[in-house]
């Protein structure tokens, strides 16, 4: 479970701690102090019904180095956080009821018991818009066809479609869309007797595609 001292604090730029710390002036010490934010564990999750959550893990620093917590930095602008959570004993957090629609800027920092900070991680922004498939597959027989697919997203929202396969097409949707929208595509006859699998990339949704073989009765 996560531990915090503080969950959300606004940041008052004229007096906090971080932005007019002392650290930026570093000793040998102080610059082993870094952060870097592990990209593959990065993971992006929204219900319509709520807001958006974001869950962040980062590599913890070596003993050696006194770090006694960690600072999570997060705002809709670049480098201009309006909010901060203390961390202790973990190096992972989940952030829930983020707004929809929104860019979301993160970056972590750590602290020792003397109250020096380090510097701020590299930056993760994450898009907040969600994307729902009414299916999330189709059964082909072997000789393709042609289908639709729609996407349901916030109006504010661009996605693009992308096809995996050359043997699936998209005829009308490759382009970015804004909003909910239709997906037209193609699947070619199937010359080969062993089944196959396509999938398409709508929004961040995978989209699958199974076609039988040709040596199956139709």
């Amino acid at each position: 479970m996560f531990h915090s001292k503080a969950n959300n604090q606004p940041i008052n730029h004229s007096t906090s701690n971080r932005f007019s710390r002392q650290s930026c002036n570093h000793s040998t010490t102080q610059t082993i102090f870094f952060i870097v934010l592990i990209f593959s564990a990065l993971i992006v999750s929204a219900q319509y019904a709520q807001g958006a959550s974001v869950t962040l893990m980062w590599n913890p620093n070596s003993p050696a180095e006194n770090v006694i917590g960690y600072r999570l930095y997060y705002g809709t602008e670049s480098r201009n956080y309006a909010f901060m959570i203390d961390i202790t004993d973990e190096t992972s957090i989940k952030i829930n009821h983020l707004e929809k629609r929104q860019n979301y800027y993160f970056a972590v920092t750590a602290f020792n018991a003397a109250g020096k900070e380090s510097d701020f991680s590299e930056e993760i922004a994450v898009n907040t818009c969600t994307y729902k498939l009414f299916l999330k597959r189709r059964v082909f027989k072997t000789t393709g066809g042609v289908k639709k697919i729609r996407v349901r997203t916030q109006p504010e929202c661009e996605w693009t479609a992308q096809s995996e396969e050359s043997w699936v097409r998209i005829i009308e949707g490759e382009d970015v869309s804004t909003g909910s929208g239709f997906v037209t595509y193609s699947v070619d006859p199937n010359p080969d007797p062993e089944e196959r699998i396509a999938f398409l990339r709508l929004g961040d949704k995978p989209f699958k595609i199974i076609q039988r073989g040709s040596t199956l009765q139709e």
